[in-house]
């Protein structure tokens, strides 16, 4: 992953989140548009965002959710534990 692909991924929660101004939208949706792997990223975790507000809150299985974190700290180009 680019520089340019981490500046705007590590905003990619507060852009879906609506917590952004919108020129900073405007930044990462054109971006989004140059950029097809980010582009899949951000529409996956649009999709597993909409699965988990649908599925009822319970507990996730400590390594399910190891394996999810590792998941997603490899699509966005991140090696080092999240803290």
């Amino acid at each position: 992953m680019s520089e340019e692909c981490r500046k705007y991924f590590e905003r990619v929660s507060e852009y879906l989140d609506g917590e952004l101004t919108a020129e900073t939208c405007l930044e990462i949706e054109a971006h989004l548009e140059e950029c097809p792997p980010c582009k899949a990223c951000v529409e996956s975790l649009k999709k597993t965002i909409a699965l988990c507000r649908r599925v009822p809150c319970e507990s996730m299985p400590d390594d399910v959710r190891e394996r999810l974190r590792k998941t997603l700290l490899d699509c966005i180009g991140r090696n080092e534990p999240a803290g």
